[in-house]
């Protein structure tokens, strides 16, 4: 290796008089330097509060509040308090034959355990076997194997508070686990169970990557310094750093700093990966000036020399994980700025401490530094001047060779299913697929539909709003995902209760009584009828009676006055007269009679006959209800016809309830209240998806529901309202969008941030643009390695939602920073020896050392393999890849190959000979180079 020896120092400006005295300062005075870092690290330790514990209320709390979802949660919150939760814990008593009385008494038994006094205040309620027939019956399968608890929780699934009333629920089933009958079972599932197990493994994800994190460090490190001792600085200063940096967040938590989970566990990787490979480009350029007899002047020279290029590595690294921060999804938002301030604090530490320990282990231990000054074994110089014999054709082959995983990493779809990425063998996720298996896929994750009026004047308690309620719900119930839809016009999910006050149903009451009132007036018409015919029967008896041998049985003079007796009624009138006819020809002796029975001689009244005008009014209402008769049957025709016809049966299928029907049904009042705000502003429909919980298919489901949902109410001629939905589905939904949303505004934002820096730091746009450019293609060779490995090989569903997300920014971020290494070194040597010179030269000179970083850095990523979560397995492994990758193609291949290209034309126009510049060896020979 070889340092410029330059005969005259340039002229310092106020930044470089003040980074010069910053390096004197802490290259003379390490003692203070280790004492106020250690006693700081101490006061940290004891005071601040437990980061994990704030972390894990983090995570409840990832979605912005204007997300659909939460939106429609609180509203439901305000609304419903008592049938409102944000979790729910699940004991299912199953009994593989069927549940007998003695589960049932013991399940009763269970409930009121976890309804004693004293529960966790986040325990709302218990619905069981003591819950009312219709939510009980509801509990118990359809084989009869299985009963299930449910406990609503008022806090998140993976808060801590959720955990704790876990923990209580399990502990009082253990508490009587001695009733239990012998051959049932208590499984334990539900989100908030899930939830609990989760953050766990997360747990031990962070415990297991920390041990293997350090214990991989610092075989690598033994390797590239041969010293215990030496490899123990860089450990020391990011440990350092870890606990400063974790007191650091969880004071800035409870003022608000959102975190989560991840961040404790990215906090460990990123800083031992990055920070490590600042400690190592620190202690390589050091064995470049080493002195033993001066270890502190030759660290105030490194300092002097290298703080820029590190700076500026770590500048790159730091803004990529700021810029995080402008999405929206708290997981990405919060994780990133935590971690840029964990990094800032490590860069700090490898500037002060680092070369503190580092100088007070020269004093006490030199030997240890051997390792740094030994000589160069060559190979990466080979590889310089190889590269650059066909730059062009060795471009080609590296891109030949990447572009193919490359164009798999573009077209992966990543799942967002937290159910896939636990282990298989986790026995909460297991006793949901048996519940589900009793019960529905859905059961456990109901979706809610929220309705919400426009017009605050609006009512859906009224006739109109419950018309429009009644009409959404059928809706959702043509939906072929949906088990069950819920509302206040079908309680119990059937619509059979409020059939009668349908309009079809109220109509075919009406045509029944049609045809009651045609069959009544017919009845009263023939009866009409019948009376005139004896009433005039009886006239003519009674004038043949007063003159039996004067007239006739039907004399005008008597019957001329009546009107005509309708042509219908003919044969009745007629059979009358022909039995009076015939009474009257039958014998005289019966006339006789008559007369000597008669009190008071038979006379004619005289005026106008009030007989005759009686049998006019009794024959024009036999006319009348012979017209009433005729109308019903009209009627009752064309309601028949109506009621017969599809389109017309689907005209009348709406719900038409008044007040008197609702004081009619008791019922209605309790469905209201249920499902329908006191003010009449808010509806919520309950549906039952037939979906696994959280898998893609039902994720697309909520956004179609919400689709189809919103035309269908806003074509109604109803109440003008607007319709939300939430639920576990939905908040997955949503989380999904809002990913996708952030994913691809990183995709710009992170890659221009990156870029600004290098240009300030480069100030060579070509070269900034290859450099993005390439960590950009590394990004999705890792992907597509990835998705070959875990998708196609070991048959995963997909890969997680997170790994695209944090591969990129950690690829573009964390990775550059060995790209800076090796252009801030090629900038000097081409500038000393010219493009094609330069470029070889560089690469020997830093090609060990981005080498080690790499190493490092992904023995520090490859540490979440370990984890019991596939994403984070699947994560692990493609940063592995890409920063192998990029330490294996990328940095001494691909990159100088493009940089030769892009500035081989401008070289070519170059005039003047270069001027040789001396240089200094290891050794401390001189040599010059053209």
């Amino acid at each position: 290796m070889t340092i410029e020896a330059h005969a005259k120092p340039p002229k310092r400006s106020g930044f470089g008089r003040g980074l010069s005295a910053f390096c004197y300062a802490v290259s003379h005075r390490p003692g203070w330097v280790v004492a106020v870092w250690f006693v700081l690290a101490a006061t940290v330790a004891l005071t601040a509060p437990s980061l994990t514990r704030l972390a894990a209320e983090g995570q409840a709390d990832l979605l912005p509040d204007d997300s659909e979802s939460l939106r429609m949660a609180a509203l439901i919150s305000r609304n419903w308090p008592d049938q409102t939760s944000q979790s729910m814990a699940v004991a299912a008593l199953f009994r593989p034959g069927k549940i007998e009385a003695t589960d049932r008494a013991f399940a009763r038994r269970l409930g009121e355990r976890f309804r004693v006094s004293g529960h966790p205040r986040n325990v709302l309620r218990v619905l069981g076997p003591e819950s009312p027939p219709e939510i009980a019956e509801r509990l118990v399968s359809a084989d009869g194997t299985m009963e299930l608890l449910l406990v609503p929780l008022g806090s998140s699934f993976v808060s801590p508070a959720a955990q704790e009333a876990v923990a209580w629920l399990q502990d009082q089933a253990r508490a009587v686990d001695r009733e239990r009958p012998a051959g049932l079972q208590v499984l334990w599932t539900g989100d908030a169970v899930i939830g609990r197990d989760y953050m766990t493994n997360v747990q031990r994800s962070l415990d297991r990557a920390a041990m293997a994190t350090v214990v991989l460090l610092l075989l690598v490190l033994l390797a590239v310094y041969r010293s215990l001792l030496l490899a123990i600085v860089p450990l020391v200063t990011i440990g350092v750093s870890l606990v400063l940096a974790r007191g650091l967040l969880a004071w800035l938590a409870t003022a608000g700093w959102a975190v989560s989970p991840l961040v404790e566990l990215f906090l460990v990787a990123v800083l031992f990966g990055s920070g490590t490979d600042f400690c190592l480009f620190l202690a390589w350029r050091l064995g470049e000036h080493w002195d033993a007899l001066d270890p502190a002047g030759a660290m105030e020279a490194t300092l002097r020399t290298s703080s820029v290029a590190l700076l500026t590595s770590a500048g790159t690294v730091i803004t990529g994980l700021s810029l995080m921060g402008t999405t929206r999804f708290k997981l990405f938002s919060s994780t990133g700025p935590s971690v840029a301030i964990g990094l800032a604090m490590t860069v700090v530490a490898t500037l002060t401490l680092t070369p503190a320990l580092l100088i007070l282990l020269a004093k006490f231990h030199p030997r240890s530094f051997a390792g740094l000054t030994r000589r160069d074994s060559g190979f990466w110089d080979a590889v310089g001047h190889a590269v650059l014999k066909r730059p062009l054709l060795t471009w080609l082959a590296t891109l030949g060779l990447m572009l193919p995983a490359a164009l798999i990493g573009l077209r992966d779809h990543p799942i967002q299913d937290a159910l896939t990425e636990m282990p298989a063998r986790t026995p909460a996720i297991n006793s949901l697929r048996l519940v589900a298996s009793k019960f529905g896929q859905g059961v456990l994750c109901p979706l809610t539909v929220v309705i919400q009026t426009v017009d605050p004047h609006d009512n859906l308690r009224d006739s109109e709003g419950l018309a429009l309620i009644d009409d959404a719900s059928r809706f959702l119930s043509r939906n072929r995902g949906l088990t069950e839809v819920r509302s206040a016009t079908q309680p119990l999910g059937s619509t059979a209760p409020l059939d009668p006050a349908r309009l079809g149903s109220r109509l075919t009451e009406v045509n029944q009584g049609f045809t009651k009132m045609a069959d009544g007036a017919s009845q009263l018409r023939s009866g009409l009828l019948q009376g005139v015919g004896k009433v005039k029967a009886a006239m003519v008896f009674e004038d043949w009676s007063a003159n039996p041998r004067g007239m006739s049985p039907l004399s005008a003079s008597t019957l001329g006055k009546v009107e005509k007796i309708p042509e219908a009624a003919s044969n009745p009138l007629l059979s009358v007269l022909r039995l009076t006819t015939s009474a009257l020809q039958g014998t005289q002796n019966h006339v006789d009679q008559i007369k000597e029975r008669a009190p008071v001689p038979l006379a004619r009244p005289k005026g106008p006959d009030p007989r005759v005008q009686m049998l006019n009014d009794l024959t024009r209402a036999a006319d009348g209800a012979g017209q009433i008769a005729e109308g019903a049957l009209h009627a009752q025709s064309e309601v028949s016809k109506i009621l017969d016809d599809p389109v017309g049966r689907h005209a009348l299928d709406r719900l038409l309830i008044t007040p008197e029907n609702v004081r009619a049904n008791p019922a209605l009042r309790q469905s209201f209240e249920t499902y329908i705000s006191p003010d009449g502003q808010l509806a919520r429909i309950d549906l039952t998806p037939n979906e696994r919980m959280n898998s893609g298919a039902a994720l697309d489901q909520v956004l179609t529901l919400r689709r189809r949902l919103g035309e269908y109410l806003g074509d109604s001629n109803w109440v003008k309202v607007r319709a939300g939905i939430t639920g576990t589905n939905a908040q997955s939904a949503d989380l999904r969008s809002l990913t996708r949303r952030d994913q691809y505004k990183t995709w710009l934002i992170v890659p221009l941030g990156v870029f600004v820096v290098l240009l300030v730091a480069l100030r060579d746009p070509w070269a900034c643009m290859n450099l993005v450019a390439t960590m950009l293609l590394t990004y999705c060779f890792a992907l597509g390695i990835t998705h070959l490995v875990f998708v196609t090989a070991l048959g995963a569903e997909g890969l997680d939602w997170k790994v695209p997300y944090f591969l990129f920014v950690l690829l573009v971020a964390v990775g550059v920073d060995y790209n800076v290494f090796l252009m801030t070194r090629l900038q000097e040597e081409t500038r000393l020896v010219g493009v094609r010179r330069g470029i070889s030269r560089a690469i020997g000179h830093t090609g060990g050392l981005i080498t080690s970083a790499a190493a490092i850095t992904a023995c520090s990523f490859a540490s979440f393999l370990l984890s019991p979560l596939g994403s984070l397995r699947q994560l692990g492994f493609a940063l592995a890849i890409g920063i192998a990758i990029d330490a294996v193609l990328v940095r001494p291949i691909l990159v100088p190959c493009g940089h030769w290209l892009m500035t081989h034309p401008r070289e070519r126009n170059r005039t003047g000979p270069l001027v040789a510049t001396p240089t200094i060896s290891r050794e401390g020979s001189s040599s010059s180079v053209s």
